[in-house]
């Protein structure tokens, strides 16, 4: 009669470990697997209350850890132009100097998706209307790739949007309606993969007025440049959010809440330096930097959501 296998060594082809498996595989206790799992620093999740570990993410985070290889010593972000992720990302870049690159170039959110869908950037800041539209928006919105099913949304902040206005206009009197029907006002437009274009689009269409109806007197591809246009009269008025609006001392209209949320792949999730920038949206130095620019709501733990 042979002898019946170990079920810890008969593991070499399943999809799914165990923690005594996994244990095994890593050569430690499984405290220290229930451990990892529990501060999510190894990709795992929970199935009728016993942790199980899918083996191709067990592989993937191994690889992650055992070498300083070329996309474990880069991070390149891109989708939408924010002030407080220009902030982040620079102070990144000047800690980490030559022990690692951050690179974050924002071009809006759909060609940041597109970037991410083909691997030439490693995450992808995204915002798409607003929050309270947010989690059926995103989801959908990213249903729309081709690798949507390896990536997940990490969500770390909200900020506020609205119509960033000259000077010369009246804060006090300033009504949305009767903003967006006004024909003789000179909008400075943002790039149509940007979510401040959907968020205006949504705008238009809540007051019975079409994008195509407002008269764009330029066209601009980052936040900054859109409300330095109002700023300098090349515009009246332009869709922007508070705190550049408070840069440039411009009349500031709020009209919702956005998301801001940044998509990646699983495994990309899983790396030292992305888990290192994630963190930085908790510690004193950000928060006080998110109260100072103004409009920023900072979430109290970053929240994980799969993709289905």
């Amino acid at each position: 009669m042979s002898a019946t296998p170990d079920k810890r060594l008969n593991s070499a082809n399943a999809s799914f470990l165990t923690v005594p498996q996994l244990a095994e595989l890593l050569h430690v206790n499984e405290k220290k697997i229930y451990q990892l799992a529990g501060c999510g620093e190894i990709p795992g999740t929970k199935v009728t209350g016993k942790w199980i570990f899918p083996r191709q993410l067990i592989e993937d985070w191994l690889l992650e850890n055992s070498h300083g290889g070329v996309m474990h010593d880069r991070l390149l972000i891109g989708g939408s132009d924010d002030r407080l992720i220009h902030y982040l990302s620079s102070n990144a870049a000047i800690e980490w100097q030559q022990n690692a690159l951050v690179s974050y170039s924002p071009s809006g959110t759909r060609h940041g998706l597109r970037m991410l869908d083909c691997g030439r950037i490693d995450a992808c800041f995204i915002n798409w209307g607003a929050s309270e539209d947010t989690a059926r928006r995103h989801l959908g919105l990213l249903r729309c790739y081709r690798n949507h099913h390896s990536w997940v949304i990490v969500r770390c902040l909200q900020r506020s949007q609205g119509l960033v206005l000259n000077r010369n206009m009246s804060l006090k009197t300033a009504q949305v309606a009767d903003i967006i029907s006004d024909a003789s006002l000179r909008w400075a437009m943002r790039q149509n993969d940007s979510g401040t274009e959907r968020l205006l689009e949504d705008l238009c269409s809540t007051h019975g007025q079409s994008l195509a109806s407002l008269q764009a007197s330029t066209h601009c591809n980052s936040e900054r440049s859109a409300v330095a246009a109002v700023n300098t009269n090349l515009a009246d008025i332009s869709c922007g959010v508070q705190s550049t609006a408070a840069e440039f001392q411009l009349p500031y209209l709020a009209v919702a809440d956005v998301s801001l949320d940044l998509v990646m792949t699983r495994k990309t999730y899983f790396r030292t330096l992305v888990q290192d920038f994630i963190a930085r949206f908790q510690d004193a130095k950000t928060r006080t930097m998110a109260d100072s620019l103004g409009g920023y709501q900072l979430m109290q733990n970053a929240q994980l959501v799969t993709i289905d």
